[in-house]
């Protein structure tokens, strides 16, 4: 009888054991969503600062307040594209994105190891300027924001994004949740119709009485996390699309204290998980 008992429990062990190494392996074999990165656009700092001189500071408190990477345009860097490459390196900081012309943005993020260039593309120029970025490895990413006044091209709300993709093909998008919500439109349900195609963000709040009031007048966006912004619908929206790319904090109208504003809404996505 014991040995029944012993043989049985011996059985019993064998099984558990068996089972939590295949539980185990399935959960390997599971595939993993990619870490987003999270960067803090130089635009959040001191207009002062958009000088050469600069950069290393701005570098150096990017990597303090607990940022992967940044975007800024070429003017507002100061230095030669390889000069940001090695400084980027020594600090373990990336450049994610490039802002501006179309060659400029393209030519200088390719020497600064960025792979996107974040800029407006004439439609009958569509194929050239796609081609152009992608024999360098990179893409281009449309952005909306509030208008200056009825120029063409102009890209302010989620329709406007989505029609401007299908005339331009091989063009991916850049939701800012800030400009979006600013122009009336709903950034959880453009990242959704976005789905593949979004591949960079903006992730900017937005003060409640500005909600859809498509102005360009008054201070219009705050801190992460202290404005409008449905941000967990918006984080769940990107986990919804399997989005894997850059989420770029912008802050766009400056406080008076740069460095704890960079803290304060690198916390907020912490909290969340991110």
């Amino acid at each position: 009888m014991r040995d029944l008992q012993r043989r049985e429990l011996l059985a019993g062990v064998a099984a558990g054991v068996a089972l939590l190494a295949a539980s185990s392996s399935v959960e390997a074999a599971a595939p993993q969503r990619k870490k987003w990165l999270i960067g803090h656009h130089f635009w959040n700092w001191d207009r002062a600062w958009d000088k050469g001189e600069f950069l290393d500071k701005r570098l150096e408190l990017t990597r303090q307040t607990g940022y992967d990477g940044f975007e800024a345009k070429p003017q507002q860097i100061g230095l030669p594209a390889e000069a940001v490459k090695d400084k980027c390196a020594e600090l373990g900081i990336r450049c994610a994105a490039i802002g501006g012309g179309l060659k400029e943005g393209i030519d200088f993020a390719h020497g600064a190891g960025a792979q996107i260039v974040r800029s407006a593309v004439p439609k009958d120029q569509t194929k050239r300027w796609v081609d152009y970025a992608a024999e360098r490895g990179m893409i281009i990413v449309i952005h909306p924001h509030i208008g200056q006044g009825g120029r063409p091209g102009e890209v302010e709300t989620r329709e406007d994004m989505l029609r401007y993709l299908d005339e331009r093909p091989g063009i991916f998008a850049c939701p800012d949740t800030g400009h979006l919500a600013l122009c009336g439109s709903d950034p959880v349900q453009t990242i959704h119709d976005l789905g593949s195609r979004c591949r960079y963000v903006h992730l900017k709040d937005i003060r409640p009485e500005m909600v859809g009031k498509r102005t360009r007048k008054g201070e219009k966006f705050c801190d992460l996390g202290k404005g409008a912004l449905d941000l967990k619908g918006v984080l769940r929206a990107l986990k919804d699309i399997d989005y894997n790319g850059w989420i770029m904090v912008e802050r766009d109208s400056r406080g008076p204290d740069y460095v704890q504003s960079a803290r304060d809404m690198r916390a907020v996505l912490r909290r969340l998980g991110h």
